[in-house]
């Protein structure tokens, strides 16, 4: 009786082995092979940083929207993951968490930002760099630079300009000094 029972159950797990996937490997996805994704959310476990919660749930909501794949790796659990984080981060020494990373756009976005921005982060697109501002939101509006940094940036344009460029920024300039007066 006790050998019918056993030889039952071992075929009932084999079948359930051939049939839980199309090569027989998976058993209910616990040893199914993670597919590729270009896309890493470097995060810290819930509850420890408020930012990293509401990245959380920004990327939940673009992950369903475009019908793509996160991968999130956790820094305080797994050494891998705190290993790549910080080879990731050392071109642009941030160390914010959390960090999205795209392996084929070379992508990064530190700490919060907006759906639209994580948007153009998960489909590939260019993200050009944004000033933080007083405002934390970055914008960038309420920051400007010092007229020593803001001369030598103009003379470096300048380097850069045809003389026909040249002449329309000169004379854009004087429109702009006589508007003041």
């Amino acid at each position: 009786m006790m050998k019918k029972s056993i030889r039952v159950f071992a075929t009932l797990i084999s079948t359930i082995l051939l049939c839980s996937s199309a090569n027989g490997a998976a058993l209910f996805g616990i040893f199914e092979k993670k597919k590729y994704s270009p896309l890493i959310m470097f995060k810290v476990p819930k509850g420890t940083i408020k930012d990293c919660d509401e990245m959380e749930k920004i990327v939940k909501s673009v992950e369903k929207e475009l019908n793509v794949k996160v991968e999130r790796l956790d820094i305080l659990r797994d050494r891998f993951a705190r290993n790549l984080y910080e080879k990731i981060d050392e071109v642009e020494f941030k160390g914010k968490v959390p960090l999205l990373y795209h392996r084929e756009s070379l992508q990064s976005i530190y700490g919060l930002d907006t759906k639209e921005r994580v948007r153009a982060w998960a489909k590939g697109r260019w993200l050009p760099s944004k000033m933080s501002g007083i405002d934390g939101k970055g914008s960038g509006s309420d920051q400007f630079l010092p007229d020593e940094q803001e001369e030598e940036g103009e003379l470096f344009m300048e380097e850069d300009l045809s003389e026909l460029q040249q002449l329309g920024r000169e004379r854009m300039m004087e429109r702009l000094d006589n508007q003041e007066e």
